[in-house]
């Protein structure tokens, strides 16, 4: 045994899943939560957005399992939902109602529950958990401070309970404290020069609300949804909204909104604005639902990305996963599912180099940047439709949105292009996809067919058309 020791810096999702990926090459792996970890589903502070919906892509639910062998039968056991978003959710495109048919997946639970089925599973493996500790600086060697290359030795930690501050020594140090982490602040204090930040912002917000399923008898027989997904049809109509039903028969309804058309926070506006979006199918599957809570709300959804892979300096013993490098405006429901493909890929950088290869930081951020393009695109791409988003636009970004837009119409007809589309948005096959010589075909032929029906797309829908 090498006794080579990893520390992890945030015990949410992102310091779970690395904590447990490190298990595979280091001896000893701590886990450091600044908060104590609740009982149960309860939620955990520092995560303002667990009340509202989450989603996992059918790549998630892959590498999950991968990750936390016996995930998926757990989830499902613990009242997890698996849902084909063609069959089981009535879905209004910015095109019109999407037709049932096949589509792409997705697992439906609450922050808190999904959350809590990980932390199990890391409570059960080699990793040690240190809850109510702070890191506050990383510790490095006077002597490695010298042409541009520094390397980390560990962190300063205080207790929450009060006390001096301790150091913790490490060969790895990985940053996983998210939206909020302080890891550029320590980088510069040790000298480092700070890499460079993308920012793009739609200036988009969240408000959710939870209620309880209606039973069987309380529901219209000619409504056979589970939930719905209504979306925004920009630039104008700058509202959306989704209804995904989840464990102990619950539902978590979360209207969104860009450009600063922030859904409202109060009972009274929350359902007004569930009746205002283009189609009332959410506000009326709610008036058959009781509510569980008040309206919570979430503002500043903005993508950022930290380029660490492009770092002008080198660092050594550290590297960052998850939203500590790249978040994404989680409307589109990638994060987690992104966060599970990055720590299986940081398992295999440490297994290939091994824990104490000086190279194994900086070439996981290199290939987890490789991984965050994709869904980088995807979700700046969408947020750019909205004139009022902020953020360098890239060149063709006008031409890439219409041909989109093209492709999601023609899909609404197209079982091809629908299945296509969503194992791109699933994480399972590459965006190309949707650029081969014949899905460009079909996505023209749809265009052309809808033309000459005189079809044209509304603002305003009624309830989706019958099954």
């Amino acid at each position: 045994m090498s006794g080579a020791r990893a520390v992890v810096v945030g015990g949410g999702m992102a310091g779970l899943c690395a904590a447990r990926a490190l298990t595979v090459a280091f001896d000893e792996v701590i886990l450091l939560e600044r908060d104590a970890y609740p009982d149960g589903d309860a939620p955990r502070p520092g995560v303002p957005q667990a009340r509202h919906a989450h989603a996992l892509l059918e790549r998630g639910w892959i590498e999950l399992e991968r990750l936390f062998p016996g995930f998926q039968a757990r989830l499902l056991a613990a009242g997890g939902q698996e849902v084909d978003s063609g069959m089981d959710l009535a879905t209004l495109r910015p095109a019109g109602w999407q037709r049932r048919a096949p589509g792409q997946r997705l697992w439906l639970m609450s922050r808190d529950g999904l959350e809590r089925i990980v932390r199990d599973f890391v409570r059960q493996s080699p990793v040690i958990l240190r809850e109510r500790v702070r890191a506050t600086s990383l510790l490095t060697s006077p002597s490695s401070r010298a042409g541009g290359r520094v390397q980390v030795t560990g962190v300063r930690l205080r207790s929450r309970e009060g006390g001096a501050a301790t150091e913790l020594p490490a060969d790895l140090v990985v940053d996983a404290s998210g939206r909020n982490s302080r890891a550029i602040t320590w980088l510069t204090e040790l000298g480092v020069r700070a890499p460079e930040v993308e920012t793009v912002d739609s200036f988009a917000g969240y408000s959710s609300r939870w209620y309880r399923r209606p039973a069987p008898a309380r529901w219209p027989s000619s409504y056979w949804w589970k939930g719905a997904w209504v979306d925004p049809r920009p630039p104008g109509q700058r509202r959306g909204g989704v209804l995904f039903p989840i464990e102990g028969d619950r539902w978590i309804a979360t209207l969104y909104g860009y450009s600063r058309g922030y859904p409202p926070m109060d009972e009274v506006g929350f359902l007004q604005a569930a009746a205002e979006l283009r189609s009332p199918v959410i506000a009326t599957s709610l008036a058959h639902a009781e509510p569980l809570g008040p309206v919570h709300a979430h503002r500043g959804l903005l993508n950022r990305f930290h380029h660490y892979e492009r770092m002008p300096d080198t660092v050594d013993g550290f590297t960052a996963i998850g939203d500590s490098v790249c978040v994404f405006n989680p409307i589109y429901g990638q994060g987690m599912s992104v966060l599970a493909l990055c720590a299986v890929q940081l398992r295999d950088v440490a297994s290939r180099l091994g824990p104490r290869d000086p190279a194994l930081g900086r070439t996981f951020f290199a290939e987890q940047a490789r991984l965050f393009q994709a869904p980088w695109e995807l979700a700046t791409g969408a947020d750019f439709r909205f004139p009022a988003t902020e953020g360098a636009r890239p060149r063709g970004i006008a031409l890439a949105n219409a041909y989109t837009d093209a492709l999601f119409a023609a899909a609404l007809h197209d079982p091809v292009l629908l299945a296509d589309a969503g194992r791109v948005f699933s994480l399972m096959q590459p965006s190309t996809t949707l650029l081969k010589p014949s899905r460009i075909a079909r996505v023209v032929a749809g265009s052309v067919l809808t033309r000459l029906r005189g079809g044209h797309a509304s603002v305003r829908y009624g309830m989706p058309p019958p099954a």
